[in-house]
This record gives structure tokens, C-alpha cells and sequence, in this order.
């Protein structure tokens, strides 16, 4: 088994992830048990580019049904021309990996989240529940890749990070079950608008916000979340650092916006602040 695969199953059956400082989430109380496939959640066609981060499945466990994410592989190495260096030093390999990779940017920022709630006291749900994170066994794998035709690699087999890490587990993680589907009008927008603002005062920073990363007016996707502290934010400048603590509004207000409820819902109360938002351009976070 090559170096980087080994890495990854011993990564995998740690008790909790990322090892790396700040927020770290616990890996599912049941992640050798059984898995039974109900079906897949989100149907949608893969993008053109490639840019999708994993596959939600509806699964049943003890009994019990879950939504499960299972994550493609990705290349850390995808993100470092858009990472400075910190105090004059680069960024290392493993804090890249841990503070990018989807699969970690959920773990980080369900576990900041959730544990900020408890001791807050707090019974809110602005977010899909998460109950941790599980690797695939080798059948479930085979079951994705053979009876679904699922590929979780984006690279070519030829490409160098594919050859180190080939026969890594396929990562996952297990959250609540969501079957009611969203009714956008303006009581569910206000309130997710308020749970958006809770969550980046709690510094995490969602990136996506969009219909499809909502089930039942809940968030249910942070895969390209920052959650602090995070490498990118260490390199930012202050400009650069004011205008990311306002993309998630501006994307939230552009979503109201194509959604019909414009004139009635505001990421911000204050006219002036809200045309501020609609003239900054649509775009993503680059990691």
C-alpha cells in the first residue's frame, strides 16, 4: 500500500478529526457497522467542471436513517497558488490539507458549530445535525463504484497525487436525515438569514450559499467552509479579510434576490449596507 494510503487509513480510525489545531469532530459511534444504501439524495448532474465535492446518500444504520456525504478524493495541492505564506514561512502540506479538503472543512466547522450551541445552551437549528465521520469498507466502496458507477476521483489514473494516495478509504460523514424539501417564502428566509449571521458570528464562513445547499430551510453543506483558525485567513490583508466576512450576506442576498423576495428581505436592514452588497460582484471562495 503506498505511503500516502497508509497515512489516510490510520487518519481514518482516529477517534476524532482534523489533527490539526482548532475544532476537531468525533468520528461516528457506529462507523463498523453496517451500511444499507436506501438510494441517492442529490441527483443533480455533475458539473461541468468537475467542482463537486462528494455524493449525498439516504442510508439506514442500526436501524436508524441518515443523510451520509460521501466525499471524493481531493488533491490539497489544488489550492496552494492561492495560499501566502504566514510570518514569511509557506503553509505546510498538512495544515493545506486540513483546513481545504471538503471532507475537513465540514468536519471543522460542524464540530466548532455544534460545540459553540451546547455551550451557548442553545436548542437553534440553523443546520443539518452531524453525528461524525466514517470510511467506507472496502464493499460499500466497491458497491458505489461497480452497481452505481460512482468515481470518487477527479484526477486521471496517471496523475501523481492519484498513484501516492490510490487505496485510501473513501471518507464520509453521517447527518440527519432531511426529507422535507425547503418552502422558500419570507418567515423561513428571515429565519435562515439569522442563522446565517449566528454562524459567521461563531467564525465559520459557509462560501456556498444557494437553494441547493439547503433541505427544509436548514444549511446542510459547509464543505467549502472557513472555519478559524484557518491558513487562508493568515494571509489575507485587511481589505481582503472585510470583503470575505461579507460574502456569505452577498451570496444569501443574491439567493432572496433570484428567489422573488428582493424587496422584502435584506441580508442587512440598512438600505445603504444592502446596495453595498448588490454591487460587489458574484463570486465564490477560492478555497
Amino acid at each position: 500500500m503506498k505511503d500516502l494510503a497508509k497515512i489516510n487509513h490510520r487518519l481514518l480510525s482516529s477517534p476524532e478529526l482534523p489533527p490539526c489545531d482548532g475544532p476537531k469532530l468525533r468520528a461516528f459511534r457506529y462507523r463498523n457497522d453496517s451500511i444499507e444504501w436506501l438510494g441517492l439524495v442529490d441527483d443533480r448532474p455533475d458539473p461541468p467542471d468537475s467542482s463537486r465535492q462528494g455524493y449525498v446518500f439516504k442510508v439506514k444504520i442500526r436501524s436508524k436513517v441518515y443523510a451520509l456525504k460521501v466525499f471524493k478524493f481531493f488533491n490539497p495541492a489544488t489550492y496552494r497558488p492561492y495560499v501566502g505564506r504566514i510570518n514569511g514561512e509557506p503553509v505546510s502540506d498538512d495544515e493545506l490539507a486540513f483546513h481545504t479538503d471538503p471532507f475537513y472543512a465540514e468536519c471543522r466547522a460542524y464540530a466548532h458549530l455544534q460545540e459553540a450551541r451546547k455551550k451557548q445552551g442553545l436548542k437553534r437549528r440553523d443546520f443539518a445535525e452531524c453525528h461524525g465521520f466514517l470510511a467506507l469498507n472496502k464493499e460499500d466502496a466497491a458497491y458505489l463504484e461497480e452497481d452505481l458507477g460512482i468515481d470518487l476521483w477527479d484526477a486521471r489514473p496517471n496523475d501523481d497525487y492519484r498513484r501516492r494516495a490510490e487505496g485510501s478509504p473513501a471518507r464520509a460523514i453521517v447527518k440527519d436525515f432531511i426529507a422535507t424539501d425547503n418552502v422558500f417564502d419570507k418567515k423561513t428566509l428571515k429565519r435562515m438569514r439569522k442563522g446565517l449571521k449566528w454562524i459567521n458570528k461563531h467564525d465559520v464562513l459557509v462560501g456556498d450559499i444557494q437553494t441547493h445547499n439547503y433541505k427544509g430551510g436548514l444549511l446542510v453543506d459547509f464543505g467549502l467552509a472557513w472555519t478559524k483558525p484557518h491558513c487562508r485567513w493568515a494571509t489575507l490583508s485587511k481589505h481582503e479579510k472585510d470583503d470575505i466576512h461579507l460574502r456569505d450576506l452577498v451570496q444569501f442576498q443574491e439567493m432572496v434576490d433570484d428567489l422573488g423576495f428582493g424587496d422584502d428581505i435584506r441580508a442587512e436592514p440598512n438600505f445603504d449596507y444592502r446596495e453595498k452588497l448588490r454591487q460587489r460582484k458574484r463570486k465564490r471562495y477560492t478555497c
